[in-house]
């Protein structure tokens, strides 16, 4: 897919979601301020929720949105990924498209969500007295990663969905479960430690959320060595989808 296109498929999607709304793209603003407004107020100021050993008023609201944001912005990939082919059925049957590069414009569209957020919280955690320093800058290492990882599993799952249309049920299912076990708004000390072991061995959706918490939360460098692996899960889930896609590809135009 060129570069021009692919801009405009990501421009257009941008344009398409807040279409027909009064306030249009404002919303994109609107949504993170309330999310942050709303954890804030409830669980530093009414419920007085507080990180294990961390004495900040609000500490857990920075806790939960530096897991939350990269996670919406991860798993809203793989959801709207593992659909792409049958919702752009009518363009790829009329224009010649490379169908791994497709889902290219959801990965960019979304990025463009989390940077709206993203610069939010940052404004948040300004006024908080919580700013990182020059750690940020590390955020987006963590990001092109995790979306590498997204864009992986979420090609996949366009392939397999166009087979099986109970795909797109069952990445509902598993987002939902993985979400939940995933220590986003909860803390991992109150899990057993076995547990505890298995995020680190077992989730892939860990080493990125807890790579965000060394940023924001403990203001320090992510743990190389879960940089390095998660790293190698992402490219591996990209290198596995984008085999099975030549595989099926003339299979998938049939279908489509």
């Amino acid at each position: 897919m060129r570069l021009p296109l692919l801009l405009d498929f990501t421009r257009q999607d941008f344009v398409d979601r807040y279409s027909g709304s009064a306030l249009g793209a404002l919303w994109a603003f609107i949504h993170p301020l309330v999310m942050i407004f709303i954890f804030t107020v409830i669980f530093a100021k009414v419920m007085g929720a507080r990180l294990p050993g961390v004495q900040s008023e609000y500490s857990y609201p920075v806790y939960l949105v530096s897991g939350l944001l990269p996670w919406i912005a991860f798993s809203t990939t793989i959801t709207r990924c593992s659909t792409v082919f049958l919702d752009k059925r009518h363009i790829i049957g009329k224009i010649h498209l490379r169908l791994g590069y497709l889902p290219l414009y959801i990965v960019l569209s979304e990025t463009i969500t989390f940077s709206i957020a993203f610069l939010l919280f940052l404004g948040f955690l300004l006024v908080v007295g919580q700013w990182p320093g020059g750690l940020v800058l590390l955020v987006a290492v963590i990001f092109v990663l995790q979306q590498i990882f997204a864009f992986g599993l979420g090609l996949l799952f366009a392939v397999l969905n166009v087979f099986l249309r109970d795909i797109k049920e069952l990445v509902g299912v598993v987002l939902t479960f993985w979400f939940w076990l995933t220590p986003i708004v909860w803390v991992p000390e109150i899990a057993p430690q076995l547990v505890q072991d298995l995020q680190d061995w077992l989730n892939p959706a860990y080493l990125f959320v807890d790579s965000y918490r060394d940023l924001f939360v403990r203001h320090q460098l992510p743990d190389g060595y879960a940089m390095m692996r998660l790293a190698l899960i992402a490219h591996v889930a990209l290198l596995l989808a984008w085999l099975v896609l030549k595989w099926l590809e003339k299979d998938v135009r049939d279908f489509l």
